[in-house]
């Protein structure tokens, strides 16, 4: 059998598929393509926000995913047409740097999310865009609205007794996980920083425990985002 080279494919290739665009792109295969990408993507674009947990909601980057996607999806359709095309395509875009700071790493899966909805779509394969959407759509919102039963908090207490012992007592006795993120000593007077993951309905009487000590001048619990282990 003969072997086909790289170079063979190209001396098949007629002047007209070189030179010229192939014409025979179906108007209603294009608008169709387009139109499940949109539908699909706008999927994604709820789903990010309706997910979201950072600090700042970025509705920029929201619209970027929907723009990538269409993109994406006219890209493939044209490569799909025309072999030429397709190489003369990757040969641009490999000299192209995308430089762009993603605070999220969850963002650079949906980014990636968005494109990949833009080759199923351009490859008009419908039943893979729609399954893979709901599929991966319902898998991020049951991991980003999951119950939680254990509150990660910050605890902030400013303090005149050096030794924390009598804090850590109760720390012991009304949380599951403490830790000592911060202790700062300014004269005669202490602040102290401790992550703690505990139950919503046992905060109020860590508090009131706390607050019992005479010590204390002052008491913030912060609730956050934290990644506090155990070990």
């Amino acid at each position: 059998m003969e072997r086909i080279t790289f170079q063979k494919l190209l001396d098949s290739l007629s002047l007209d598929n070189i030179t010229q665009i192939n014409i025979d792109l179906n108007i209603w295969m294009i608008l169709i393509n387009l139109g499940v990408a949109f539908v699909m993507v706008m999927f994604i674009y709820f789903i990010y926000k309706a997910t979201f947990s950072g600090v700042l909601y970025s509705k920029n980057f929201n619209i970027t995913l929907v723009v990538v996607s269409l993109v994406t999806t006219s890209a493939v359709i044209v490569i799909s047409s025309n072999i030429v095309l397709a190489l003369g395509m990757v040969g641009a875009l490999s000299i192209v740097r995308f430089r762009m700071a993603v605070k999220d790493p969850k963002d650079v899966g949906f980014l990636f999310w968005a494109i990949t909805n833009g080759i199923i779509c351009g490859i008009s394969a419908y039943s893979l865009a729609v399954i893979s959407a709901l599929f991966i759509g319902l898998i991020i919102f049951l991991l980003s609205k999951k119950i939680r039963i254990l509150e990660p908090y910050l605890l902030i207490l400013d303090t005149k007794d050096m030794d924390i012992s009598r804090i850590e007592e109760i720390l012991k006795k009304h949380t599951l996980l403490y830790k000592l993120r911060s202790k700062i000593i300014d004269g005669g007077k202490v602040q102290v920083i401790i992550e703690i993951k505990i139950k919503k309905d046992k905060v109020a009487g860590l508090l009131s425990k706390i607050k019992d000590i005479k010590d204390i001048t002052y008491t913030k619990l912060v609730s956050y985002e934290g990644d506090l282990e155990e070990g």
